[in-house]
């Protein structure tokens, strides 16, 4: 299962403060997020998102982010486990990239999705 795991990132309610919701377009490719929903406890989070690529359908999904003492993970949800195209796993790494990018003292630790995280 693709993901990636950010340390040293204590508050997931931040983080998720921080992801607004885009749209990447690169050719045909449209990758977006649409909507963050945090938990109650602020533990858990899902984002919202939909991938279309050229010459297939529409995939629509979620992409959970949970916290584990400081860390965060990043990956798909289980339950709408989409197919693990190249552009749901660019989707994910831009998600991780701005959950590391709004919690400045964090830095990426596993992950099988480093050929899709942007610079």
């Amino acid at each position: 299962m693709p993901h990636v795991v950010i340390e040293n990132a204590p508050d997931l309610v931040e983080a998720c403060r921080s992801l607004v919701p885009f749209t990447q377009r690169n050719g045909g490719e449209i990758l977006r997020l649409l909507d963050v929903f945090v938990n109650q406890a602020g533990r858990a989070a899902l984002l919202d998102c939909v991938v279309i690529e050229p010459g297939s359908a529409s995939r629509s999904f979620f992409v959970q982010l949970s916290q584990k003492g400081s860390q965060i993970t990043v990956r798909l949800l289980p339950a709408t486990d989409p197919e693990k195209t190249d552009g749901v796993k660019r989707l994910l790494g831009a998600i991780a990239k701005a959950v590391h990018d709004s919690i400045p003292a964090s830095h990426y630790g596993k992950t099988n999705l480093t050929d899709f995280l942007p610079p």
